[in-house]
């Protein structure tokens, strides 16, 4: 967990903690995506930029595509939501997307 860097000339070692990652909007939404009770929102991929946060991915339903927004619109740092999920039904296969 530390690394060790020795100490010119003795026996101490100079301990440095990790480097600690900073969790972004993007992070906090995709952890909130992931902890939904609805699994097809776990593979829903987010990026912020200016607090414009972007997600995109597909979902077999409109109403999930609401959820995920719905989850996420309220996370810190984020002004506003960019919905790109494209809905495309696996019981349907015989509609195409025009």
């Amino acid at each position: 967990m530390f690394e060790q860097e020795p100490f010119a000339g003795s026996d101490v070692a100079v301990l440095h903690s990790p480097t600690i990652r900073r969790v972004t909007p993007a992070d906090l939404a995709e952890r909130a995506l992931r902890n939904s009770p609805y699994l097809s929102l776990r593979n829903i991929i987010c990026e912020c930029r200016d607090g414009v946060l972007t997600l995109r991915g597909c979902l077999p339903t409109y109403y999930l595509k609401q959820v995920a927004q719905a989850v996420v619109v309220a996370i810190e740092g984020v002004r506003q939501v960019v919905n790109e999920i494209e809905v495309a039904s696996v019981n349907m296969p015989h509609l195409k997307r025009v």
